[in-house]
């Protein structure tokens, strides 16, 4: 009987023994040693890191409740005089190679390569080894030596005991910029940095410019190293003080040979210009800008061939001002220019006291401006004469560079600008200045650059309003849009807020037309572009209309345009609230609802289409209904909008006091902040004085 009671209780004894040792052996980190129970006498088996390990192990095993004897069958792990490891990472796939000192710190590596590089195939070389080396610095060292390999495209890091060699191409400027300050300044403690051969990405093309203008000088593009970088950042300093420096560029590879050299040339030289834009594609150098006088934009063409290293082939345009207005040889002429940086005002004028008020109101237009007098006072200048000067006048602060003449009763406006909106409308501004005085004659140049990709965005308003923003091509494409809007959604007001940016009118206008239509068939819908991509928002009424929608847009936008939608459609209870708002909106609009001027207190004859509107909201009791008050804009903003906010409130109380659920109603005021006519017409105040409801789901 005692012999079976032994073999009964030896099974459940044995494993117990094994999960309590063994868990010791973990909380010691001595999770090398393998265990074997035979009752409650245990043998040792496995590889110690370390000659002290086995010693430890059974030490701790001795210690454990129950444990009779212990035997030492382990090993010790093969000895290395110079441990080695490394990592290798490429195309998706990251090699682990060398020495490691314990399981442990192999499943602690696994784990960190996973986890820096997500998705790679990791192929696990490392052997088991000891050698003199402290452990836990060691795996600091190793992870960190992944952790940094993972922001590269491709490379290596190597260890020598705790000596860190690492080399390769990094993803990205910013990983560049992380990896070597991590390498500078966050290294393990005992981690030696011995070589570090971290490249910056390569860029092709390698692309850098320049560029000076009025707002100052911008810098683009790529610099080999941040050494270069911040050499050239300091050049443009020092040649351009007094300017704003703005410096967008960043770290690449793949620079030519003598790129610094032709990127001090170009600084040197672009600092003789007025105005000027430096771009460097690979070997191809593009220099452009406008000189003083003839004799700098000489200079700087020669010293740009002279200096700009031969390996890069040079295209330059440089201007310089010219004499460019010739004087007709007969009648009463007048002549003022604008070369960019003075003013010449030439032939004549009919009196020294309309010299100096022309003067002083050119000086007035140009604050800064050196003004060059070459007129002379003669009798015979025709009737009108003034005014048309004022109207050509008026045109060149708009113009980069232009000339107004006037010829006897003839005025031609010549010149220049960046600005789109200003090339469209400056011929009309002269002509509408000079009225009948004068025949009106303008050429105007747009030499800025025309948009391609314009945002835009139209928006109807719970409260039936349109509102239209963002950008568009021209004017015509502009008024045309609102023209659009308003037979769309005729009786609602359409308010414009779009601005004039210079870009071709099609085919943008023909999309934003489509969207336009489309949008109308939503409920409070928005529609928007940017760039190529239309995209519509909004409730429909039914999956028939969310669908016949989408289909209209994916076969009728222009060709290049794509379309993307958040269409929802309406449930039975948001229709019923449409539908009740509808009702609301319709019979107020019937209606009257009037206050005592000034105040928040209702007029008599407003008390039927209060009574007509709460027996409207007490057959859909179910819905929310916030009541707003609008003003006009007489009067200031803080009284507007507490007038606006009483006269809500007012409506409020009467329907509650007329068998609606306060519970379900709310007041808002707006003040003047939205209004839906022109409030500088009296017909315009009056639309804008209203009380409008939204109907919501709870």
């Amino acid at each position: 009987m005692s012999w079976v009671a032994v073999q009964f209780e030896q099974g459940p004894i044995e494993f117990d023994l094994t999960n309590r040792a063994r868990d010791a052996l973990h909380r010691s980190g001595l999770g090398w040693a393998n265990l074997h129970f035979v009752g409650r006498d245990a043998v040792v088996t496995g590889r110690a890191p370390e000659e002290r390990d086995p010693a430890a192990a059974l030490a701790r095993i001795e210690k454990v409740w129950g444990v009779r004897v212990v035997g030492d069958r382990s090993e010790l792990l093969e000895s290395v005089a110079n441990y080695r490891w490394s990592v290798m990472a490429d195309s998706g796939r990251v090699q682990l190679a060398g020495d490691v000192p314990s399981e442990d710190a192999r499943r602690a590596l696994l784990a960190a390569t996973q986890n820096a590089f997500r998705g790679a195939s990791i192929s696990d070389g490392m052997s088991l080894a000891r050698g003199s080396i402290d452990r836990n610095a060691w795996l600091a060292s190793a992870i960190f030596s992944v952790q940094n390999l993972s922001e590269l495209k491709r490379g290596r890091a190597d260890l020598a005991m705790l000596d860190l060699s690492i080399s390769g191409e990094a993803k990205t400027p910013d990983a560049y910029r992380d990896v070597r300050e991590a390498l500078s300044e966050r290294r393990p403690a005992g981690l030696r940095l011995v070589r570090s051969d971290i490249t910056p990405p390569l860029v092709k093309p390698f692309v850098w410019g320049v560029k000076k203008s009025g707002a100052g000088i911008a810098i683009t593009g790529f610099s080999p190293a941040d050494d270069d970088r911040e050499r050239t950042h300091a050049r443009a300093k020092a040649l351009f003080r007094g300017m704003t420096i703005t410096d967008n560029s960043d770290i690449g590879a793949g620079a030519p040979e003598g790129w610094l050299k032709a990127t001090s040339v170009a600084l040197d030289q672009l600092a003789q210009l007025r105005s000027g834009d430096v771009a460097i594609t690979d070997r191809d150098m593009a220099f452009s800008g406008e000189a003083p006088d003839e004799q700098t934009a000489a200079t700087v063409k020669r010293t740009l061939k002279l200096e700009v290293p031969q390996n890069f082939r040079i295209s330059e345009r440089i201007s310089f001002p010219r004499p460019d207005l010739s004087l007709p040889s007969g009648g009463y002429v007048m002549g003022i220019v604008n070369d960019g940086t003075s003013l010449d005002l030439v032939g004549m004028v009919p009196s020294e006291a309309v010299r100096g008020a022309l003067i002083d109101a050119i000086g007035a237009r140009f604050p800064g401006r050196r003004v060059n007098d070459k007129t002379q006072v003669a009798p015979g200048a025709p009737d009108g004469w003034q005014q048309c000067v004022v109207a050509g006048l008026s045109s060149l602060p708009r113009l980069k560079k232009g000339k107004s003449i006037l010829t006897d009763r003839v005025l031609e406006v010549l010149g220049s600008t960046d600005d789109y909106a200003a090339s469209q409308s400056v011929p009309g501004d002269v002509k509408a200045a000079a009225g009948q005085t004068c025949e009106t004659r303008t050429n105007i140049t747009f030499t800025g650059q025309m948009k391609t990709d314009l945002d835009w965005k139209a928006m109807r308003e719970p409260n039936g309003m349109v509102t239209i923003g963002g950008e568009a091509p021209d004017d015509a494409s502009r008024l045309r849009l609102v023209e659009i809007a308003q037979q769309i959604f005729a009786g609602s007001s359409v308010t414009d807020n779009m601005k004039i940016v210079g870009a071709s009118s099609e085919p943008w206008s023909s999309a934003a037309h489509l969207g336009l239509q489309e949008m109308a068939r939503l409920k409070n819908g928005e529609v928007s572009i940017a760039g190529k991509e239309l995209v519509i928002k909004g409730a429909a009424e039914s999956d028939r209309v969310a669908n016949d929608i989408r289909s209209v847009l994916s076969t009728d936008l222009p060709p290049g345009f794509k379309s993307r939608d958040e269409i929802t459609v309406m449930s039975a209870e948001e229709k019923a609230a449409d539908s009740c708002q509808t009702l609301m909106r319709q019979a107020s609009a019937k209606g009257t609802i009037n206050f005592d001027r000034a105040k928040a207190d209702l007029t008599s004859d407003s008390t039927q289409t209060l009574r007509d509107l709460a027996q409207i909201a007490n057959e859909c009791p179910s819905f929310k209904i916030e009541i707003e008050g609008h003003t006009d804009s007489e009067g200031t903003d803080e009284r507007n909008q507490r007038l606006s906010d009483r006269r809500a409130r007012a409506v409020a109380d009467f329907l509650a006091q007329n068998g609606v659920d306060p519970r379900r109603l709310s007041a808002i005021g707006y003040g003047a902040t939205r209004p839906i006519a022109d409030n500088s017409t009296q017909e315009g105040r009056a639309k804008n004085r209203r009380i409008e409801f939204t109907v919501r789901v709870n």
